[in-house]
């Protein structure tokens, strides 16, 4: 089941959706990549990780979403 999706809060749309909090940050990490690599290394488009609970679109606490970085190696 779907349960974390990246959420692009500047044009506010989904990007991606997974099945836990590690494959987003992964998928982050490789959607920041695709943004500079197009658009040059100073641009950014602001994302957030998102988790479902209760009908509802929650945002993931930062130190969880450190915590899978850190799991995956990405910080």
């Amino acid at each position: 089941m779907i349960t974390h999706r990246i959420y692009d809060t500047f044009n506010r749309r989904v990007i991606s959706k997974h099945k836990s909090i590690k494959a987003a940050v992964i998928a982050t990490a490789k959607f920041s990549r695709a943004v500079k690599r197009t658009n040059g290394n100073n641009h950014y488009i602001p994302t957030r990780i998102e988790y479902f609970a209760a009908d509802v679109w929650i945002g993931v606490p930062i130190d969880e979403v450190h915590d899978a970085e850190n799991a995956a190696g990405i910080r």
